[in-house]
């Protein structure tokens, strides 16, 4: 219960201080990405971490409580006995279930063990000195935070952080919640890829989930009424660091925030190009091992492909056991906002979600990967990527007006 507890106290407590002086974000997800970006920079400036923790735990503490102002109680809804039920659900299982996926274990949980025994991001672990290294260059914010549960537990046990990844699903199904309606959060939960998937779902050690949580926010952050430049960029900026995926995302959400911010764009910029500057030097230091290679002047001879890609990925949009109706839904959504002539929801929706679907089929058609094999293997995955701008696209064509 040690994990439990301090995931449930330490990343909102660091969340409420970042929504104190950035302005209404969600605990968690700002924790979690907040405490991932301290941690990684420190770890590229080589600031010992544990220090780093504990200044960011004093200081969180301090201005939480200088500026003690408690979220507005939420109204409850019918929908709401959904989402705490797939709450309770997931969080029991969680408390037995053992975290068993392959690609958590062996990837991200891996680094994160390293991380915590060596209290470093380019020790000897990320230099083959002590274990095999697979996907030595993926982003560490998520093996970060559960590093930070491992110190904190003064334990490597991976019963520990099992929880860090249901609760990324709960706060992602909560703001799409608080932003799209208390049904589609519900939703969020019950979705088959989402709960009960053993490649990406709540129940594994992936960074999938934490990565759809992080655009979903900058992309609700980007349709609201008045968009804040420093939240859309702390948003991004975890975006980058969460996955090999979120930086082509975080620009694409970039774009997007020049039409919506204007000349503060440039404020959302700057957290953005701080993390990703920190990733490339990051990565000079250590080796690449087994990451998958993509040769972008091979697209023109491999463009054949693109259909069997394109046909492969949209079934797995449509595949029942996965997704249900969802993206069945979600296109028709879009429709219906295009004829009722509803474009600022129905623009940063597709502007998000066509731009990355390219680029994932660019990915596809030029990895030396079999085709087929690559897509099947990760295009449940990717798709949970587009929640956010999904719910935002079902959202407003489930309201009269907006």
């Amino acid at each position: 219960m040690t994990g439990l507890l301090f995931t449930l106290v330490w990343f909102p407590l660091i969340g409420a201080a970042v929504s104190r002086l950035a302005g209404r974000m969600n605990w968690f997800l700002a924790g979690a990405g907040m405490n991932g970006l301290a941690l990684f920079i420190a770890g590229v400036l080589h600031i010992p971490l544990h220090a780093v923790l504990f200044v960011l735990g004093v200081a969180a503490l301090v201005i939480v409580v200088a500026k003690l102002e408690l979220p507005a109680r939420p109204t409850l809804k019918p929908a709401d006995a959904a989402i705490a039920i797939s709450i309770v659900l997931l969080l029991a299982i969680s408390a037995i279930k053992p975290l068993d996926d392959y690609d958590g274990r062996a990837f991200w949980l891996l680094k994160a063990k390293a991380i915590a025994h060596e209290a470093r991001i380019d020790g000897p672990f990320f230099h083959g000195e002590t274990a095999v290294t697979p996907r030595n260059e993926y982003p560490l914010l998520v093996p970060l935070d559960a590093a930070t549960v491992m110190i904190a537990a003064r334990d490597l046990d991976e019963r520990h952080v099992r929880w860090l990844y249901a609760l990324f699903a709960i706060a992602l199904a909560w703001e799409v919640r608080r932003h799209a309606g208390p049904w589609l959060g519900a939703l969020t939960l019950w979705l088959p890829q989402i709960a009960v998937s053993d490649a990406g779902g709540a129940l594994t050690a992936y960074a999938d989930i934490a990565l759809a949580a992080f655009i979903t926010c900058a992309v609700f952050e980007l349709a609201s009424e008045s968009p804040g430049a420093l939240r859309t960029g702390l948003w991004l900026s975890f975006i980058v660091l969460t996955k090999n995926e979120g930086l082509p995302f975080a620009v694409v959400l970039l774009g997007v925030s020049v039409s919506r911010l204007r000349a503060r764009a440039i404020l959302a910029a700057t957290p953005l190009g701080i993390a990703a500057a920190a990733l490339f030097l990051w990565r000079t230091r250590i080796d690449p091992t087994d990451e998958a290679r993509f040769t972008l002047s091979a697209l023109p001879e491999r463009l054949d492909r693109l259909g069997d890609a394109l046909l492969i990925f949209a079934r797995h949009a449509v595949a029942f056991p996965d997704w249900g109706l969802f993206w069945i839904a979600v296109f028709a959504a879009g429709a219906f906002l295009a004829w009722q002539r509803r474009w600022r929801p129905l623009l940063i929706g597709a502007a998000t979600i066509v731009p990355m679907i390219a680029i994932y089929l660019i990915m596809f058609v030029v990895s030396d990967w079999n085709t087929a094999d690559l897509v099947n293997s990760t295009a449940p995955r990717l798709l949970t990527h587009f929640i956010g701008p999904a719910m935002l696209l079902l959202g407003h064509a489930s309201r009269e007006n907006d």
